[in-house]
């Protein structure tokens, strides 16, 4: 397993897809930051907790830029006909399934260190310049639940790829679920006052890990539940790949 997690890095490595989105999160770190220290008054700067925020909410367009990365790096293969001789070198399809989902950690891994260190730097320089002394165990809890996040999030983008194989597919129906399907089941839950259900749906458990303003489940809570959705994606995944007929 080794070997084929070597050659999914290489993928990584030398394909320019990977790297626009590596540009495109340490661009929007760097905007989300200089937004929150430039955009905030002195006063809120002062504020408890202000720069566990600051980290924590950088994490959010870095979150949805690893769950999009870890659909294409499953649905890449289907796309350009690579499957084929991916399963020939790696006949055991499970096999296949778990280094991707590995592989969809690791790239959120590298997208968020990425965003973090941007992020970190330009919070040192200019709250030095404003002479606001830095709180290291506020960055330090943002930065691990912001890593936590993004992680999960290229895990959960690598097993919908794997469920679904279509690229566009995968990709559009990822982005109208966050964005249309769940805040419209938000509104109707709330109003059969059902409000504490939707706190279980993908997109609400994900974000309950970089939630802020602790609204919803806890944090523990959001990781599990996360973690169970990407289990079933999981299941979903290895039948779909197991059964499809390759050729």
């Amino acid at each position: 397993m080794m070997r084929i997690y070597a050659a999914e890095l290489l993928k990584l490595r030398t394909l320019r897809g990977p790297w626009g989105f590596l540009i495109v999160s340490i661009g929007l770190a760097a905007l989300f930051t200089a937004g929150s220290i430039g955009g905030t008054t002195e006063a809120a700067r002062l504020e408890e907790r202000y720069q566990f925020r600051l980290i924590l909410d950088m994490a959010f367009p870095t979150g949805i830029l690893s769950l999009l990365l870890g659909i294409i790096l499953f649905t890449n293969e289907f796309r350009h006909g690579t499957i084929a001789r991916t399963l020939l070198v790696v006949p055991r399809r499970w096999c296949l399934v778990v280094t991707k989902l590995v592989t969809g950690a690791t790239s959120g891994t590298v997208l968020e260190l990425a965003a973090l260190g941007t992020s970190f730097v330009m919070a040192v320089i200019w709250l030095r310049a404003l002479d606001i002394p830095l709180e290291g165990r506020d960055i330090a809890d943002g930065a691990a639940r912001s890593l936590v996040a993004v992680v999960l999030a290229g895990v959960l983008g690598a097993a919908l790829g794997g469920a679904v194989h279509s690229q566009v597919g995968a990709l559009v129906g990822a982005l109208v679920w966050m964005f249309v399907v769940e805040p419209l089941c938000w509104v109707l839950l709330g109003l059969l006052s059902l409000d504490g259900v939707a706190e279980y749906l993908p997109a609400a458990s994900l974000g309950g890990i970089i939630d802020t303003e602790d609204q919803g489940l806890p944090f523990a809570g959001s990781v599990g539940m996360t973690i169970a959705w990407i289990g079933l994606l999981f299941v979903l995944a290895l039948l779909r790949t197991g059964r499809r007929d390759i050729t």
